[in-house]
């Protein structure tokens, strides 16, 4: 209750009683609309999951830029979580997602209209079904059977007893409680980067508070540009977010981790500090020639794709002018200049990588 009032509080003096006055509505909305809804059948579905991964790991992936410097295509046989406009990166991998969740209101009002396709490429898709700022999700999602939805509970803590959850300053935090009811015992870190700069080119949505929406196409804060792209409804990462998202962190490496739930962060560049840290390619532990098999077959998958007949060993390698790379089909530039290209090139190319020191770029067939 006492975390409740701070929140209220800080509300106030940032936003001012007119925005903490519809904020506490909205919430008090949220609870009026839970009590009409059926609980009992969403419990039973929950309970059928409960504990099916028993003493498996998983990957939960966020959505940083850091990703980029993953070889994310060596997860192909491992279980993976991941968020919000992840499915974005899809056509850059040999993998779909087995868990997928959205919390976050104004992500859901731009995702709703996407789930008929984002929610059938994976195994369980997760979601508030009354969300705290008033929203009803259910009739959006009742229609999928691999999607469940979760009820949202005031405070602070780490919740067990799915299908309520308590909400953090980051939608992983409700990652957190669903893999621990699913049974996983460890879970790896990828893409938490923990940091972010203020979207300067953002539009605000209202004269204080932190709703944006973005004017176009230069995401700042994430793997692709396009991530909450032109016209995307999002929060932006002041300060007081960041530090709140690592509260909730900390709280939950100190009262929810146990030797029979860990939680390691493999990521590159992450400044989250409250994990301890392992390398991503000694956990993975493929050998040459494994890695070399995933990522081959990924580059002609892509490649079949986009409608394209090409021979991995005879990409040429960059830099060449801007004019030979707008006629190219496929090329190669070196790992750290292609992260660096990724937000230019990624309008025209599907980038690949890294893979042996390289990141490739396969042409889209629509900019052909």
């Amino acid at each position: 209750m006492f975390d409740l009032f701070q929140k209220a509080l800080g509300t106030l003096k940032r936003e001012g009683l007119i925005s903490a006055v519809n904020k506490s509505n909205n919430r008090l909305k949220a609870l009026k609309l839970a009590r009409r809804v059926d609980l009992a059948s969403q419990k039973q579905k929950w309970e059928k999951v409960k504990g099916k991964f028993s003493g498996e790991r998983v990957f939960l992936i966020g959505n940083g830029p850091s990703l980029n410097k993953t070889p994310l295509y060596l997860l192909k046989d491992e279980y993976k979580m991941c968020f919000n406009r992840f499915h974005i990166m899809l056509e850059r991998l040999n993998w779909e997602p087995d868990f997928f969740l959205t919390s976050d209101n104004l992500v859901l009002s731009d995702l709703v209209k996407e789930f008929d396709d984002i929610i059938p490429k994976t195994s369980y898709s997760f979601f508030p079904g009354i969300h705290f700022r008033g929203y009803n999700y259910i009739s959006e999602i009742e229609k999928f059977e691999n999607a469940y939805w979760t009820v949202q509970k005031m405070g602070k803590g780490f919740s067990t007893d799915l299908p309520n959850i308590y909400p953090g300053g980051s939608v992983i935090y409700e990652g957190f409680q669903i893999l621990k009811y699913l049974g996983f015992e460890k879970v790896y870190l990828l893409g938490v980067d923990m940091n972010y700069q203020v979207h300067t080119t953002a539009k605000m949505l209202e004269k204080k508070g932190i709703d944006i929406q973005s004017q176009n196409d230069d995401d700042p804060n994430h793997f692709d540009p396009r991530y909450f792209g032109k016209d995307k409804k999002y929060h932006q990462p002041e300060k007081f977010v960041i530090d709140n998202t690592i509260k909730d962190l900390d709280y939950l490496a100190q009262y929810a981790t146990s030797k029979d739930f860990s939680i390691v962060n493999a990521g590159y560049d992450s400044k989250l500090s409250s994990f301890a840290k392992t390398d991503f390619l000694e956990l993975v532990n493929k050998d040459e020639h494994e890695v070399e098999a995933l990522f081959v077959d990924l580059f002609y998958k892509v490649a079949t794709e986009q409608n394209l007949k090409l021979n991995i060993e005879k990409v040429p390698t960059y830099p060449f002018n801007d004019s030979e790379i707008e006629s190219c089909s496929a090329f190669k530039i070196e790992s750290g200049e292609g992260i660096g290209q990724i937000s230019k090139l990624i309008f025209k190319f599907i980038p690949l990588g890294p893979y042996k020191e390289y990141y490739y770029f396969i042409k889209r067939k629509d900019n052909e």
